[in-house]
């Protein structure tokens, strides 16, 4: 499997790695999109690693393209890969590192989960039996790899692979991917194509008790909450807003405490039911569809699906729109808590034949992916920056996703 391009940036503390392009698509379609990542603030550890890392592999042009990389590093792991088993075959993800060394475990699916799948096309499997053990395989060579404790440390995995304009998305843990699309009456239509896979879901909890999992939140466990199970709560629709998630637990004892239901890695978890098999759902692109994004939870943690595709239609850039979304998620998160989550996001505008310039060529696979600093306005004034506190209002305490006992996120 050789790559024709590599990218992999560490990021400055505070500067948000990003990446922009054009690819085409069958039938006169285009997918212009970017993508941005920005290292979360963390108060009490001021020198934590971005967790997040994104891939993209892209068809392969006529000529090799440049690629650039600025600045040492930081530790926002992104790929760029030319030559994705074909022309007109694309594949982008979004890995959401957690625990005490999460950064590695994201850097290592970004790595292995595309190449995986490459080799299970290869030897003839067909791209939804690829996506399935390509995760699967990759859990266990994560387990496998002495450099990694991934105990109580692993990363979501959620990836969107283009076969022309056939669409299949794969997820694992927490990660989404949105659509928006314009309705028959003209109007706005908002949706995830992917489902987050945490205890919310009634089908997941009780998929994870059968392996013995309690399900709890941790006031629960710390007998200050009532025992309940009234957590259906439609994420992605609704906001929860009702503090500490429900989580996973071990029968009479307080860890893992993931709250997700699947996951690379996290092998303590994983004989609790938390596994890396994902779910897969397809689609599509058809004359309606204006807007893919996917994205880690730090973007839609406090913003709502359709909120996210109504800010990312309000830009023709797909970067400016990926900046904004960016930086509206990171002042939330700073009214609400006091830190930020690592925030990533890929967002894609979807140009059908008609819409858009599409007078000049598509990118032949110009990879520019830099840890240059750009403006994102967040709180505190200057892009990044420390941000002020935020006034008025009673700000959550516990962690919110991740491993609690690891202090994950």
């Amino acid at each position: 499997d050789s790559f024709l391009a590599f990218a992999r940036t560490r990021q400055l503390r505070d500067a948000p790695a990003r990446l922009a392009q054009v690819v085409d698509l069958p039938d006169g379609y285009r997918f212009r999109w970017a993508a941005v990542s920005q290292r979360g603030y963390y108060p009490s550890q001021a020198d934590k690693a971005n967790q997040d890392s994104f891939a993209a592999r892209l068809r392969r042009p006529a000529v090799p393209p440049p690629l650039r990389t600025r600045r040492p590093s930081a530790r926002a792991r992104s790929q760029v890969h030319i030559d994705m088993n074909g022309t007109g075959k694309h594949w982008f993800a979004v890995y959401d590192g957690h625990g005490p060394v999460g950064e590695k475990c994201s850097s290592f699916a970004c790595e292995h989960v595309a190449k995986e799948f490459s080799k299970a096309l290869k030897d003839g499997a067909d791209a939804r039996t690829a996506l399935s053990t390509s995760h699967v395989k990759t859990n266990k060579m994560l387990a496998a790899n002495s450099s990694i404790d991934d105990q109580q440390s692993g990363t979501t995995a959620i990836t969107l692979y283009m076969d022309g304009r056939d669409l299949l998305i794969s997820n694992v843990g927490d990660s989404r991917v949105m659509l928006g699309s314009v309705g028959d009456d003209g109007g706005l239509v908002t949706k995830s194509i992917s489902t987050d896979q945490t205890p919310y879901r009634r089908d997941e909890r009780e998929r994870v008790k059968k392996y013995g999992a309690r399900v709890m939140t941790a006031d629960q466990i710390d007998g200050v909450e009532p025992i309940h199970e009234n957590w259906d709560c439609a994420l992605g629709d609704e906001i929860d807003d009702g503090g500490d998630p429900p989580r996973i637990w071990a029968q009479d004892q307080e860890y893992p405490g993931t709250a997700f239901t699947r996951s690379i890695g996290d092998s303590l978890a994983e004989s609790l039911g938390v596994i890396a098999e994902p779910e897969i759902d397809g689609h599509k692109l058809g004359p309606k569809d204006r807007v893919l994004i996917a994205a880690s939870d730090g973007i839609f943690e406090f913003i709502t699906t359709r909120s996210c595709i109504e800010t990312a239609l309000l830009y023709s850039d797909p970067l400016e729109a990926c900046k904004a979304l960016v930086g509206e998620s990171y002042k939330l998160w700073i009214e609400r808590e006091d830190r930020t989550d690592d925030i990533t996001i890929i967002l894609g505008f979807v140009e059908p034949p008609g819409l858009g310039d599409h007078t000049k060529p598509a990118s032949t696979g110009h990879a520019d992916v830099s840890t240059e600093s750009i403006p994102v306005e967040l709180p505190g004034g200057d892009a990044g920056g420390a941000p002020s506190p935020a006034k008025g209002g009673d700000k959550k305490s516990k962690t919110r996703r991740g491993s609690l006992n690891a202090s994950a996120k």
